[in-house]
């Protein structure tokens, strides 16, 4: 049995949980799945309809679920629901001993929620999939743009658990804040169990990253922009979190927000140093199974790396004011192309599943 690296120990020891990315039942049915568990400890999952499409297109993973479907004769977007939601539902169930034994604190599974859903449409499809997989620890992964209605607010009224796959700035975390507030004030006077309920926020650190170099036309060395914006974030917590409204809904039994440190497509170097520089409580760092396995190995923890960062952050922040590069239209503008990216996930998904159910 693979042994559990002494990173990862220290890790689950200052509240850090691992998220592996991009799971499919391939990975399930080789036993890989199991190894690593064992390997990361209690740890989350993120399903990404760009992972499933690859597997749907060259694996057999997949081929009895759909042959049925096809029998069937449901439609694509039925297809495609039905193979997330059973993947979601045995994710959830190997990792359910870890959800219970950390009392809901890790162990979640990410499902996302079809990118072309919105208003009335986003709430109905989340409720459907949140019904479906019926299990405490999934978690709805969504995406909202600016100017959009309060869907998180409307989904966490519910007892529904949300994953906000796209934060990039302090001023995006104060909505959040808010609608999460709201939402979870409107579910304890409907008679919902709070401390059930997870809410969670992403931060795709590549992605910002990138974007702030290419603002500066950089193409060798980068500062530490976004592990600064994710420490602000951090930082922005603690305040919030310090509020009557917040300490009402403590005694009510609510959850703290999670943080997901997303490092996807990061190099594996660039994602250890993510990862090293944002050990917080109640967070999760998440990237693809070797970039996690790498962290095994090579990341040289030092405990506790965000609290006490704040003026430095803002330090390495301010520099970015001056060369015209404004983190608010950035954030805005940034939560648009990861919407486009998902929903052209969520195509490339259809039409592997619709060129399958055509064959079978």
């Amino acid at each position: 049995m693979t042994e559990r690296s002494r990173q990862t120990v220290e890790l689950a020891a200052e509240g850090v949980c691992l998220c592996v990315e991009g799971t499919t039942r391939e990975l399930q049915r080789t036993g890989r799945f199991a190894e690593l568990l064992r390997e990361l400890g209690a740890c989350a999952v993120a399903a990404q309809p760009a992972a499933v499409a690859e597997a749907v297109r060259n694996g057999d993973a997949y081929q009895a679920h759909l042959s049925d479907l096809a029998s069937r004769r449901v439609s694509t977007g039925e297809a495609v629901h039905s193979l997330l939601y059973e993947d979601a539902r045995a994710a959830c169930d190997k990792l359910l001993p870890h959800y219970r034994k950390s009392a809901g604190l890790c162990a979640c599974v990410f499902v996302p929620l079809d990118p072309y859903a919105d208003g009335r449409r986003a709430v109905a499809e989340a409720s459907a999939l949140w019904w479906t997989v019926d299990r405490p620890n999934a978690v709805v992964s969504v995406h909202v743009a600016h100017g959009e209605g309060p869907l998180v607010g409307d989904l966490l009224a519910r007892g529904i658990s949300v994953d906000v796959r796209s934060l990039f700035t302090l001023e995006q975390f104060d909505r959040l804040f808010e609608e999460f507030l709201s939402g979870l004030e409107r579910a304890r006077d409907a008679g919902c169990e709070l401390s059930g309920i997870h809410f969670a926020a992403s931060v795709p650190l590549r992605l910002l990253d990138e974007s702030i170099a290419a603002r500066l036309g950089l193409t060798a060395r980068r500062e530490d922009w976004a592990v600064a914006v994710a420490r602000l974030l951090h930082h922005r917590r603690e305040q919030l979190m310090d509020g009557a409204r917040w300490r009402s809904l403590v005694r009510a039994g609510v959850r703290p927000p999670h943080f997901v440190w997303s490092s996807h497509s990061a190099p594996v170097t660039e994602a250890v140093h993510y990862l090293e520089e944002l050990v917080a409580w109640n967070s999760v760092f998440s990237a693809g199974p070797g970039t996690l396995r790498a962290v095994r190995s090579r990341a040289e923890l030092r405990g506790d790396s965000v609290s006490g960062t704040e003026t430095c952050s803002r330090q390495v922040l301010s520099t970015l004011h001056h060369h015209g590069v404004d983190l608010y239209d950035l954030g805005l503008e940034l939560q648009q192309t990861q919407l486009k990216a998902a929903r052209a996930e969520w195509t490339e998904l259809c039409e592997a599943v619709e060129a399958l159910l055509r064959r079978a």
